[in-house]
């Protein structure tokens, strides 16, 4: 058995979350199978015991990262299907609290009173979960206004109105919000396709984790296998993002991609390097050990990469 097959049967041996996107993403197997092992997320494993930490309310016990917001955001990484009762009910609960009519129509509220990052984690939420809303359409128009000169978003503008360059964090917060919203009939796909464009030459410019003037690494954290990242950004989920576009093929993404197979064990695997300190229900994973989640991101952005125009 080569060390490529041995890694893909180690991956299907994990969690019915990993299964599920291993046989979609690496292993090329009819929709029906992988659909069937994406139900079994409900029922088994880790998505089975996020719902069962959900209250009767339709909540998660508040904390960072036990609230319904952080729960929600990783449910949808696991992908759990939207169709699921509990589900569905806790999501839209969740954006008749936040995002109500009258603040969706306020462009002043949610520019001076919601954080950017938030108002992607409704649009993605919301947009996963309960589709085609009105709420959501005003919401996503706000938040492709104010991308910035340089083609990302900054969460910190709503309190220095003068910064001038994006964050990474927000960049991707952002896009994947916008990115459900276009799935979803919340956002124009065309429209969605040219500010994404634009966000992504903006990471590019940066090869991911690095100074557009100097070269040098911006931080050090960006470079980390880190999994779950919750708001975070680094390189991985910025790579992970891009193996579905066409920036794939990009040659900037040359160093990053040296970064990641850097990191790559001699068994074919990569490991869950720091842990983001917080609170959870439980961990999915050891952290310092092995990592199907990691190993699993990087051979879907390897794979992406390798089948890409040039690639």
């Amino acid at each position: 058995m080569s060390q490529r097959d041995e890694v893909t049967a180690w991956l299907l041996a994990g969690d019915p979350v990993i299964r599920w996107q291993t046989m979609r993403d690496l292993a090329d197997v009819p929709a029906e199978e992988w659909q069937a092992e994406r139900r079994a997320t409900l029922t088994e494993g880790w998505g089975a015991a996020f719902l069962a930490a959900m209250g009767e309310d339709h909540r998660w016990s508040p904390g960072r990262w036990t609230d319904t917001v952080w729960t929600l955001l990783l449910v949808m990484d696991c992908g759990l299907p939207a169709d699921d009762p509990g589900l569905h009910e806790a999501a839209r609960q969740f954006i008749d609290t936040n995002l109500t009519p009258e603040r969706a129509a306020s462009e002043k509220w949610l520019l001076t009173r919601m954080d950017l990052c938030h108002l992607g984690f409704w649009l993605r939420i919301g947009s996963y979960f309960l589709g085609a809303d009105p709420r959501l359409r005003q919401a996503a128009d706000v938040v492709l206004g104010v991308q910035m000169e340089d083609g990302g978003w900054n969460c910190h503008i709503r309190n220095y109105p003068d910064r001038h360059h994006s964050s990474f964090h927000t960049t991707f917060n952002v896009l994947e919000g916008l990115r459900e919203g276009a799935a979803a009939g919340n956002v124009d796909p065309e429209a969605f396709r040219t500010h994404e464009a634009r966000a992504l030459e903006f990471m590019l410019t940066h090869k991911l984790y690095r100074s557009d003037r100097t070269d040098a690494v911006i931080h050090q954290r960006f470079t980390h296998l880190t999994h779950p990242s919750h708001w975070h950004y680094t390189v991985l989920r910025g790579l992970d993002y891009m193996q579905s576009t066409p920036e794939i093929a990009d040659p900037r993404l040359d160093d990053p991609l040296a970064l990641l197979e850097s990191r790559r064990k001699d068994n074919g695997r990569w490991v869950n390097e720091k842990r983001i300190p917080g609170i959870t229900f439980f961990d999915m994973e050891k952290f310092g050990g092995e990592s199907r989640w990691n190993t699993l991101r990087a051979l879907r952005v390897l794979r992406a990469r390798t089948r890409a125009p040039g690639g």
